[in-house]
Protein backbone atom coordinates (compact mmCIF):
# COMPACT_ATOMS: atom_id res chain seq x y z
CA UNK A 1 0.00 0.00 0.00
CA UNK A 2 1.34 3.34 -1.24
CA UNK A 3 0.59 6.44 0.90
CA UNK A 4 0.86 9.74 -0.63
CA UNK A 5 3.37 12.18 0.56
CA UNK A 6 2.23 15.84 0.61
CA UNK A 7 4.74 17.37 2.37
CA UNK A 8 7.64 19.08 0.84
CA UNK A 9 10.65 20.09 2.51
CA UNK A 10 12.68 22.92 1.54
CA UNK A 11 9.84 24.09 -1.05
CA UNK A 12 8.35 27.16 -0.81
CA UNK A 13 8.35 30.52 0.94
CA UNK A 14 10.78 30.61 3.97
CA UNK A 15 9.26 31.55 7.31
CA UNK A 16 11.69 33.94 9.34
CA UNK A 17 9.59 33.24 12.84
CA UNK A 18 10.55 29.89 14.15
CA UNK A 19 14.37 30.65 13.31
CA UNK A 20 14.39 34.35 15.37
CA UNK A 21 12.47 32.18 18.09
CA UNK A 22 15.36 30.09 18.39
CA UNK A 23 17.85 32.64 17.58
CA UNK A 24 17.11 35.61 20.27
CA UNK A 25 16.57 33.31 23.09
CA UNK A 26 19.64 31.72 22.25
CA UNK A 27 21.78 35.42 21.53
CA UNK A 28 20.71 36.12 25.18
CA UNK A 29 21.91 33.62 27.17
CA UNK A 30 25.46 33.47 25.50
CA UNK A 31 25.77 37.07 25.88
CA UNK A 32 24.76 37.67 30.12
CA UNK A 33 25.44 33.78 30.64
CA UNK A 34 28.06 35.37 33.11
CA UNK A 35 25.14 37.33 34.85
CA UNK A 36 22.76 34.96 35.41
CA UNK A 37 24.43 32.57 37.57
CA UNK A 38 26.36 34.74 40.75
CA UNK A 39 29.79 32.79 41.70
CA UNK A 40 29.75 30.80 44.54
CA UNK A 41 31.42 31.93 47.37
CA UNK A 42 32.89 35.53 48.99
CA UNK A 43 35.70 37.44 47.96
CA UNK A 44 38.09 38.24 50.71
CA UNK A 45 41.16 40.79 49.94
CA UNK A 46 43.86 40.41 52.58
CA UNK A 47 45.95 43.16 53.45
CA UNK A 48 49.14 43.71 52.17
CA UNK A 49 52.15 42.83 54.53
CA UNK A 50 54.84 40.37 55.93
CA UNK A 51 54.80 38.45 59.22
CA UNK A 52 55.97 34.77 60.44
CA UNK A 53 55.64 31.42 59.08
CA UNK A 54 53.84 28.87 60.78
CA UNK A 55 54.57 25.14 61.02
CA UNK A 56 52.70 23.08 58.34
CA UNK A 57 52.79 20.18 60.64
CA UNK A 58 50.73 21.98 62.68
CA UNK A 59 46.89 21.26 63.32
CA UNK A 60 45.29 24.65 61.68
CA UNK A 61 41.50 25.75 62.21
CA UNK A 62 40.69 28.27 59.28
CA UNK A 63 38.29 31.13 59.76
CA UNK A 64 37.72 33.54 57.03
CA UNK A 65 35.89 36.95 57.93
CA UNK A 66 34.68 38.79 54.98
CA UNK A 67 34.69 43.07 54.86
CA UNK A 68 30.88 42.81 55.89
CA UNK A 69 32.03 41.03 59.76
CA UNK A 70 30.48 37.52 58.20
CA UNK A 71 32.63 34.67 59.63
CA UNK A 72 32.85 31.52 57.18
CA UNK A 73 34.17 28.68 59.07
CA UNK A 74 35.56 25.98 56.28
CA UNK A 75 33.88 27.45 53.65
CA UNK A 76 30.58 27.75 55.74
CA UNK A 77 28.61 31.12 57.16
CA UNK A 78 28.42 30.47 60.74
CA UNK A 79 27.34 32.46 63.63
CA UNK A 80 28.69 33.45 66.80
CA UNK A 81 27.78 30.31 68.87
CA UNK A 82 28.14 28.20 65.96
CA UNK A 83 31.78 29.12 65.90
CA UNK A 84 32.31 28.46 69.61
CA UNK A 85 30.84 24.85 69.33
CA UNK A 86 33.04 24.03 66.40
CA UNK A 87 35.58 25.23 67.55
CA UNK A 88 35.48 23.35 70.94
CA UNK A 89 35.07 20.20 68.68
CA UNK A 90 38.24 20.77 66.58
CA UNK A 91 39.65 21.16 70.06
CA UNK A 92 38.48 17.77 71.08
CA UNK A 93 39.30 16.18 68.04
CA UNK A 94 42.86 17.09 67.64
CA UNK A 95 45.76 15.58 69.93
CA UNK A 96 47.70 18.82 69.66
CA UNK A 97 46.91 22.21 70.35
CA UNK A 98 45.52 23.69 66.84
CA UNK A 99 46.33 26.98 65.78
CA UNK A 100 43.85 29.70 64.51
CA UNK A 101 44.61 30.96 61.56
CA UNK A 102 41.91 34.00 60.52
CA UNK A 103 41.61 35.66 57.15
CA UNK A 104 40.50 38.70 57.61
CA UNK A 105 39.58 41.12 54.33
CA UNK A 106 41.27 44.31 54.55
CA UNK A 107 38.31 46.39 55.31
CA UNK A 108 36.82 44.52 58.01
CA UNK A 109 35.96 46.33 60.81
CA UNK A 110 38.08 45.91 64.26
CA UNK A 111 36.07 44.78 66.12
CA UNK A 112 34.54 41.81 64.45
CA UNK A 113 37.96 40.46 64.13
CA UNK A 114 38.85 40.91 68.02
CA UNK A 115 35.36 38.74 68.49
CA UNK A 116 36.39 36.44 66.33
CA UNK A 117 39.52 36.13 68.92
CA UNK A 118 37.70 35.86 71.84
CA UNK A 119 35.49 33.05 70.80
CA UNK A 120 38.48 31.41 69.83
CA UNK A 121 40.24 31.75 72.94
CA UNK A 122 36.92 30.96 75.26
CA UNK A 123 37.29 27.53 73.53
CA UNK A 124 40.87 27.08 74.99
CA UNK A 125 42.26 27.61 71.69
CA UNK A 126 45.11 30.51 72.50
CA UNK A 127 47.87 30.76 68.99
CA UNK A 128 45.42 33.14 67.06
CA UNK A 129 47.32 34.48 63.61
CA UNK A 130 46.24 36.50 60.50
CA UNK A 131 46.97 35.90 57.70
CA UNK A 132 48.49 38.57 55.06
CA UNK A 133 49.60 38.68 51.47
CA UNK A 134 53.35 39.10 51.00
CA UNK A 135 55.04 41.78 49.83
CA UNK A 136 55.69 41.93 46.26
Amino acid sequence: MRFPRTTRVLRGQWDAIPFLCVLFPLAFFLLFHQYLVLPRGTLVELPVGGGIRLDPALPRVVVAVDALGRVYFENQFVGEVDLAKRFSERRAQSRELPVVVIQADRRVAHGALVRVGEIARAAGLNRVFFVARPQP
